[in-house]
């Protein structure tokens, strides 16, 4: 909280302010806040600013008036800050967006931090840090899947996870400090097999939600798909359909393309690094084997690999691609317009889904594109909880080491003293993750089920 102070008035927009629009707002949020914006704001009837009703006026400075905005006044307990707080909405005009900002600064109000207006609505109990999170998260969104997937979180899967989670360490470590303080007299302590297994599920809990991070992540920098396999069987060709515009060259000469060429798409609401690669084949040609080279280093860096195959001549996807794990790559039958093999459908052999497409008749494109959406959201199937950004992802891996280590040292004969200090500090990052650490709200716990006079 260092460079935070929520004793400032604050002001900035809540808009773009360096882009001309019909309308633009400013937020100014602390205590004496209202009494400052009255005196720039003269609205047409009399009267003071009061809570929650918009007045419409001029606004002027030293130099005379401005622009007629509309303010509306918040009281603490109904703002978004916690705080007493104004919101000004004025034409989109940078020149007066700028003017109305000084005439509120050279009355001692200063310019908010990034993320400050959010970061007051935090220290004042509007929200905790995973709904600050997610407020920025909605701004940053790439697309409408991800808006969605952040909004959904936002709603308290996370933190419904977290406190359920926080509930049995507090309950572990209850029976581990009367154990510890009390011995067996009163209160019958967990027996260490019991206690050993139920680390192994939380500790299997969290490792798990650790891993939903690499789809949030991939989610935020675009999937990266690949297009391989031989020269002149349609990846140029299936690569300016999906991006629908002539980006690769196509020609019947097999080698066409000789680097590596990518555009960023959208597929099912997924943001999409398609990549368009040397057709791969036994070559003396220097140049294109630096190509196929490094088709085979990307084989482990892309999201997804579509190896084509060419309806009429078929062949064996090569070594390096069969290496992959199943679920990283899958067939695409291409040219299937000149095929008279089965209907475009998704087919399985018992080993690897096809999927049949033309690029010429567009036959089979919605079903790949099905397909892709498929392949790349498994990770979240069935996943009501997930992370949304990196700090989640290495505080949440922090806490799976904590307990993994928890369970096999307690395994091996630590005693219970150095499971409750794993607990103690899993609790510790968890509180980090919110916002609400308390490290002394164990002891309330502990004893609330004692007797009277024990």
């Amino acid at each position: 909280m260092g460079r935070y102070s929520e004793s400032d008035v604050i002001v900035a927009p809540a808009t773009a302010p360096q882009s001309k629009s019909a309308l633009a707002l400013l937020r100014v949020s602390g205590t004496g806040c209202v009494a400052m914006v009255s005196q720039r704001f003269r609205p047409k009837k009399e009267g003071p600013l009061r809570p929650w009703a918009p007045r419409y006026g001029d606004w002027f400075d030293e130099n005379g008036m401005i622009d007629d905005v509309v303010v509306t006044a918040y009281t603490g307990r109904r703002s978004y800050t916690g705080q007493e707080m104004v919101e000004i909405s004025c034409h989109g005009n940078p020149v007066l967006i700028e003017a109305i900002q000084t005439s509120l600064t050279s009355l001692g109000a200063r310019q908010a931090r990034p993320g400050e207006f959010t970061m007051r609505a935090v220290l004042n109990g509007k929200m905790d840090l995973l709904a600050a999170e997610a407020v920025n998260g909605l701004i940053e969104a790439n697309t409408r899947y991800q808006a969605d997937l952040i909004r959904r979180q936002s709603h308290g899967p996370l933190v419904g996870f977290i406190k359920e989670q926080v509930e049995a360490m507090l309950q572990m470590q209850a029976h581990i400090e009367a154990t510890i303080d009390y011995g067996e007299e009163d209160i019958d302590a967990l027996q260490r097999e019991q206690l050993a297994a139920r680390l192994g599920v939380m500790a299997k809990a969290f490792s798990d939600l650790e891993q939903t991070a690499n789809f949030s992540l991939a989610l935020k920098r675009g999937f990266k798909v690949l297009l391989t396999g031989e020269p002149n069987v349609g990846k140029s060709t299936l690569f300016n359909t999906l991006v629908r515009h002539e980006r690769a060259i196509v020609t019947e000469l097999p080698g066409t393309t000789r680097d590596l060429i990518s555009e960023q798409i959208e597929i099912g609401g997924l943001p999409i690094i398609l990549m368009d690669s040397a057709g791969v084949r036994e070559s003396d040609d220097r140049i294109e084997q630096l190509g196929i080279q490094k088709i085979y280093e990307l084989l482990h860096d892309v999201d997804l690999v579509l190896f084509l195959n060419d309806a009429q001549a078929r062949r064996d996807p090569y070594p390096q691609l069969q290496a992959l794990p199943t679920g990283k790559w899958f067939e695409v039958i291409t040219k299937q317009d000149l095929s008279e093999a089965a209907p475009v459908v998704v087919a399985d052999d018992g080993m690897m889904p096809r999927v049949r497409v033309s690029a010429l008749t567009g036959k089979g494109l919605e079903r790949l594109e099905q397909q892709i959406v498929i392949r790349l959201s498994s990770a979240m199937a069935g996943q009501s909880v997930y992370l949304i950004n990196q700090r989640q992802q290495e505080i949440i891996s922090t806490v799976s080491t904590l307990l993994k280590s928890a369970h096999d040292d307690f395994e091996m004969g630590f005693g219970e003293e150095v499971l409750s200090s794993y607990l103690n500090a899993a609790r510790q990052q968890l509180g980090e993750l919110t916002g609400e650490t308390d490290v002394e709200d164990i002891l309330d716990r502990m004893f609330s089920n004692f007797c009277l006079g024990k």
